[in-house]
């Protein structure tokens, strides 16, 4: 008998793009360490962060940049601009492609994020700042790989969490409503 173990790992500070400026934030700080950003921005539960780098700034902020905003750049690499971060997720960032395959559906996405949640179910989460496309890893063959910005497609990948069966979740089902008519006595 064989036994996997299966480790579940957010993934925080997920690169989201690079960008012009952060309008809409919540909070923002003094502060030369992007770790302190982060930690801050995080531990006051709010979704979004951008170190400013170049200020000394921090901005965090619950919703997501303006697809407008988007300007070339990938990770750790803006290019002078401001990068754009998920404070938590189970996804990795790939790489950026022109476009998805012809027989891909596109669907509107107001977020990156809303892109990933909408795609838990699959491996691929095929974003750009306002579409979104859900896949496997063997659609992206074929596709041409270029630098990031606001009219390409970012990848993120992540493992999927395992859909219960038809059988167990109904019987998890049997299970709640059981005890619901059957409360404990009591103590």
């Amino acid at each position: 008998m064989v036994i996997q173990l299966v480790q579940l790992v957010k993934c925080d500070n997920l690169f989201i793009g690079c960008g012009f400026e952060v309008v809409n934030y919540e909070m923002i700080f003094t502060t030369p360490y992007k770790s302190v950003c982060y930690n801050m921005c995080k531990s006051k539960s709010y979704t979004y962060y951008t170190h400013k780098e170049q200020m000394g700034q921090c901005v965090c902020y619950l919703y997501p940049p303006p697809a407008a905003e988007y300007m070339p750049g990938t990770p750790d690499n803006c290019n002078g601009q401001l990068q754009y971060n998920l404070i938590k997720s189970n996804w990795n960032f790939q790489k950026c492609y022109k476009s998805p395959q012809s027989n891909m559906t596109e669907i509107p996405s107001d977020s990156f994020k809303a892109c990933m949640d909408g795609c838990a179910p699959q491996q691929i989460a095929i974003a750009r700042p306002t579409n979104c496309v859900c896949c496997g890893e063997h659609d992206l063959d074929g596709m041409e790989e270029t630098e990031c910005d606001l009219e390409k497609y970012y990848v993120f990948s992540h493992t999927p969490t395992p859909v219960p069966t038809a059988k167990r979740a109904l019987r998890a089902l049997a299970i709640a409503q059981r005890q619901a008519f059957n409360p404990p006595g009591p103590y």
